[in-house]
């Protein structure tokens, strides 16, 4: 089966790559793992060659590539509504009738559009949708409301109230259109492949037919864990986007309180800009300087991944404070194996990872103080801490076994076969 994987951006091609990106290219070495020929239509490189080492790569420019003074604003019509790219999909009719695939797998696809979706039906080629975040029923991508809980309202005008008060007519246009237009496209998607079982609860409250949802969990490259070492590891460990839903200031507050009594702990935050969080970023800033000298070092910007495994397993504990709904967060993934210690917010998927005071630490994913607690008995007891880790590693060993996940993908793919 040849199967072609389309994704918004490619870990190698693109300097904005994050989880998700990670993700699909997992899942396409999955493929390749079962015998299936694979490649991948995504927006131009705009990293040097060589692009994506080892993955056969289709760029496809879309209709901001020919109006770039409206990049910014095709990029947010597009993110809120405007989910036909006619550029894309011309090039995505040419790419399907080049290659002739089998099958269209996407993971996100916000820049490229639905425009894919309607290509390949065009093309009579079956569509599956990784669902890496809640794009298609939310703008913000996290199911969050503005007051702290998680919301089942799903899109719609009143999502006004969590979006940034700019041009607030257009968006309520927008808003008030969103549903009824994302959902004649998800209606075509043939299958939705999910990477835990919360992920599948939210898709059915969508009003997703529980038969057209298959849960695939997340596997990572099965590299040697680094042994435990009890009682050398001071840093805490921050990987992540800078943006709200991902906690860095809840973490920030909790090392506020956990330097009052435990003075040897330090912090490595890892992070990335992203669109459209200016004020959080100014916010973190400020944060930073209540901060006594040297708890916090922040790194703005990509790194290898050789180095960030690196840090995973020199970390006294990977901390992950997301503020919303994540469903399988691959940097527990790579911490449980690792055999590093993990404490993540009780929010989610994450629960289905890590079980408190077994195979990690769980603290109330928006209490700076609980997230202080969870760091300071790491410190403090570092033989529960690497028993812990240990028991994730095993855990993670069976679960997520690269073997076990990539036949559970070719059953998923196989079974269009037979159609």
């Amino acid at each position: 089966m040849k199967i072609a994987f389309a994704t918004n951006y490619l870990p190698g091609c693109h300097s904005h790559s994050g989880g998700a990106e990670q993700a699909i290219l997992q899942t396409a070495r999955l493929a390749r793992q079962k015998g299936h020929e694979t490649y991948f239509i995504t927006l131009p490189a705009d990293l040097p060659p060589p692009a994506a080492p080892g993955e056969s790569v289709a760029p496809v420019r879309g209709i901001e590539s020919f109006l770039p003074f409206l990049k910014k604003f095709i990029g947010i019509a597009k993110w809120y509504l405007l989910q036909f790219d006619p550029v894309v999909y011309l090039a995505a009719r040419k790419s399907f009738a080049e290659n002739k695939p089998d099958l269209l797998h996407c993971g996100n696809m916000q820049f490229l559009t639905f425009a894919l979706i309607a290509a390949a039906r065009h093309s009579r080629i079956p569509v599956i949708v990784s669902v890496y975040d809640y794009w298609y029923f939310c703008p913000l991508t996290t199911l969050f409301d503005v007051a702290g809980g998680c919301c089942r309202k799903f899109h719609g005008v009143g999502c006004l109230r969590c979006l940034p008060a700019v041009l607030r007519p257009v968006q309520a246009v927008f808003l008030a259109l969103r549903k009824s237009v994302f959902d004649f496209f998800i209606r075509q998607i043939d299958r939705f492949i999910v990477l835990s079982d919360s992920s599948f609860a939210i898709l059915t409250s969508y009003g997703i037919p529980e038969e057209k949802i298959g849960l695939v969990r997340l596997p990572v490259d099965a590299d040697t864990p680094a042994p435990a070492i009890p009682g050398e590891r001071k840093n805490f460990l921050f990987i992540g986007w800078l943006q709200k839903r991902k906690g860095l200031h809840i973490l920030i507050q909790a090392m506020k309180q956990l330097a009052v009594k435990r003075p040897q702990a330090r912090l490595d935050a890892i992070v990335q800009n992203v669109l459209w969080e200016k004020d959080y970023e100014t916010e973190i800033a400020r944060q930073m300087t209540e901060l006594p000298a040297g708890k916090l070092n922040l790194v703005n910007g990509r790194m290898q991944r050789a180095d960030i495994k690196r840090m995973i397993e020199n970390a006294a504990a990977v901390v992950v404070p997301e503020q919303w709904e994540n469903m399988s967060p691959l940097i527990v993934i790579e911490a449980m194996r690792a055999g590093t210690p993990v404490i993540a917010g009780n929010i989610g998927g994450i629960p289905e990872f890590i079980e408190h005071g077994k195979t990690g630490y769980l603290a109330r994913h928006d209490d700076p103080a609980d997230f202080a607690t969870q760091m300071a008995f790491v410190l403090d007891n570092p033989g529960a801490a690497g028993e812990c880790s240990r028991a994730a590693l095993k855990k993670a060993e069976t679960m997520l076994s690269r073997e076990l996940i990539a036949d559970t993908l070719n059953r998923e793919y196989c079974s269009w076969i037979q159609r």
